[in-house]
């Protein structure tokens, strides 16, 4: 094949695995996407002189304007399709108006060979290999006619439903769906585009699932493509670059190769690993911290996906500009950074802190004077810009109690093992390519020093009360960090040498020894993840939950005949962390308190389950009519959990018309409207 056509080929690729994941509704929602991506492009074009780069950052770029120009909107209390449009317009005039005016690029960068552009059409293949059968199971239909969703989509993806339901309705701030009296404190911003579409579009992207299924592979794209790019900053050339982002995207971790090992050692089928958390070995067998790979924010978080995509993109022009930068590129840089922390404050924050620490260590490398940082201070005003706007919005309210710094809890247990486990395969190489390959500029490498230390950091000193959450996160740090010293390392092995004979070997075997030890992880987890047919118990939670027939009528009904706004109230206590999203997330109805398991820990969310627990398990219609009326509830459901928990109280609740109107019934599921 051409290298020219590989990445109009991709591309095209992508746009099948979106027809086959989401069908015609998702190929319907795909051209909002684009309209909401492609008014940065221009601006970015005219300020890195017309390089590929300023199509990625653009398209990032363009997606979190087009969120905040939304937020805009609702906070004006003037959102509706004729506003959007216009305010869309005024966007697109602006951006482009702003790009007619740069006369020069902002930024030099290295030339962009069709090699690389090759090579961003390969990344691309890369996204449709890996989210093809997740995302082509997620929510399937079987034989009987439940819907499936494979756990860990039911944390995260199920949630993300629940949460673009919400800000759909176009309040603000956005109530929290499982305590509907209270606003919701949750980083909300990349969902403004798919709640938006959904609620004010034609009626084929009504269906916020397969908006959100979209979203997801066109986000990974980007977030690839911006890992593409941090690599290619180090000048070890476009293969080198290529293999270290596909080796960073699939064979991070040993881990499943432990647990493969494990079962091998016991006697137990290969078979049993379906049944591992293959990408959490560390946590269950050590005790220690968990860090999942790329292929787990591409399936699970894309909204972290995208700030890691934008906090990328701004590394790049302080790591690959030929020139130092200047206040404006340092600008530019700051944009993004800003545009990240809009998306996640914790993630923008932190790849700020990259910069600044990238700055400050290249000054005192170089011994230039302290009046060359002046210029990066412009790159310092948007992300403080973007933590002003997170707090005005009270995204973060509570994180602050949350979090906690010091090295204790699961960071003590096994932390060199743990740490070897979850990224050795590349760790290792890495930190070999950063102390010896050290062709070509300094200034990528200085940057892959910093945020690998701001990386380990964070994961071993920062805890939130979601033990794992911070975790998480800096790993996105570590493996993204980790491309520019093992493309370096790549490069010298493939260029040799001045003069020397080019000496594939040794590349080729250090890809294969990467290989073998990290890919069992990425294969085993990527086909849990789309293995819907495993019903058996998880640790703690089904690894696969059904919404059956007769729950999808239900939930039908609801989504119907009852207001945006209305109140539906489920059993929170005996569903766990199986159907704890039921209502929320299928129902697109709030509940007046549930546990969610997405959110930080808050006691209120248990004691106001308990208290609406009592509805269900009491015996007096009376005072579970009054618990009902003070908890704000407008309808009740039933279904087989609540039967075959509390048959007394559901008994009471079919006899006591003058407190609660059966409205709903399909024999597994019965709704009462609180009169």
């Amino acid at each position: 094949m051409n290298l020219r056509a590989l990445l109009p080929v991709a591309l095209g690729i992508l746009v099948l695995l979106v027809a086959w994941v989401a069908g015609v509704d998702g190929l319907t929602y795909l051209p909002f996407w684009l309209l909401a991506a492609l008014p940065g492009v221009p601006l970015g074009r005219a300020l890195t002189g017309r390089h590929a780069f300023g199509w990625v950052a653009g398209l990032a770029a363009g997606y979190a304007t087009t969120c905040l120009v939304i937020w805009a909107l609702i906070a004006s209390g003037i959102v509706g399709v004729g506003t959007i449009l216009v305010a869309w317009m005024l966007e697109v005039v602006m951006l482009w108006g702003l790009a007619r005016l740069v006369r020069t690029p902002w930024i030099e960068l290295p030339e962009w060979r069709a090699s690389d552009r090759a090579a961003i059409g390969a990344v691309l293949l890369l996204v449709a290999a890996l989210m093809a059968l997740p995302y082509r199971h997620l929510g399937a239909v079987d034989g009987g006619g439940a819907r499936r969703y494979r756990a860990y989509f039911t944390a995260d993806f199920i949630w993300h439903m629940a949460l673009t339901s919400e800000v759909s309705r176009f309040e603000m701030p956005p109530r929290n769906p499982y305590l509907a009296r209270e606003p919701l404190h949750y980083y909300w911003t990349y969902f403004l585009v798919p709640a938006a579409v959904s609620a004010l579009g034609p009626s084929p992207v009504g269906d916020i699932e397969g908006d959100l299924k979209v979203n997801a592979i066109a986000t990974a794209g980007v977030l690839l493509a911006a890992f593409y790019l941090l690599a290619w900053s180090s000048a070890a050339g476009s293969l080198a670059s290529l293999l270290s982002v596909a080796l960073v995207a699939i064979a991070t971790s040993a881990e499943g190769l432990l647990a493969i090992v494990e079962l091998l050692r016991r006697g137990a089928p290969l078979a049993r690993l379906r049944d591992i958390n293959v990408d959490a070995v560390t946590a269950w067998m050590f005790g220690g911290l968990r860090i999942d790979g790329v292929h787990r924010t591409m399936f699970y978080t894309p909204q972290h996906g995208l700030s890691c995509a934008l906090g990328l993109l701004a590394l790049v022009p302080l790591a690959a500009a030929r020139a130092p930068l200047g206040w404006r590129g340092a600008l530019l840089s700051g944009g993004l950074l800003g545009l990240a922390t809009t998306v996640n404050p914790f993630l923008g924050g932190a790849f700020s802190l990259v910069y600044g620490l990238a700055v400050l260590v290249n000054m005192i490398r170089t011994r230039a004077p302290w009046s060359g940082v002046l210029p990066h201070a412009a790159a310092a005003i948007p992300p403080a810009l973007g933590v002003v706007w997170g707090t005005l919005n009270a995204m973060s309210e509570g994180a602050g109690d949350a979090l906690s710094l010091g090295w204790y809890g699961d960071a003590r247990n096994a932390p060199v093992v743990t740490l070897l486990l979850s990224l050795g395969p590349v760790l290792v190489p890495a930190v070999i390519g950063l102390a010896w390959a050290r062709r070509g500029p300094a200034m990528p490498r200085v940057i892959a020093g910093c945020g690998l230390l701001v990386g380990l950091w964070l994961l071993y000193f920062v805890v939130l009360t979601d033990a794992s959450w911070v975790g998480f996160r800096a790993g996105q740090i570590l493996i993204a960090m980790m491309t520019i010293p093992l493309a370096a390392l790549l490069g010298r092995l493939l260029a040799g040498d001045a003069g020397a004979v080019v000496r594939r070997g040794p590349a080729v075997a250090l890809c294969a020894l990467i290989f073998a030890l990290g890919a069992p992880t990425v294969i085993a987890d990527t086909r849990n993840a789309a293995d819907i047919h495993n019903v058996g118990p998880g640790p703690g939670f089904p690894w696969t939950i059904t919404i059956t027939p007769a729950q999808q009528s239900g939930l039908a009904w609801l989504r119907a005949h009852t207001r945006p706004t209305s109140v539906v109230q489920a059993d929170a206590l005996p569903r766990g962390r199986a159907h704890w999203s039921l209502i929320p997330s299928f129902a697109e109805r709030r509940m007046a308190a549930g546990l969610p398991i997405s959110l930080l820990p808050d006691p209120e969310y248990r004691r106001g389950a308990a208290v609406a627990h009592s509805i269900f398990s009491g015996r007096d219609p009376s005072a579970a009519h009054d618990t009902a009326r003070q908890l704000g509830i407008n309808y009740l459901w039933v279904d087989e959990l609540e039967r075959r928990t509390l048959p007394e109280g559901v008994a009471m609740l079919a006899s006591a018309p003058g407190y609660f109107d059966p409205v709903f019934a399909n024999g597994d599921v019965q709704i009462y409207r609180v009169r």
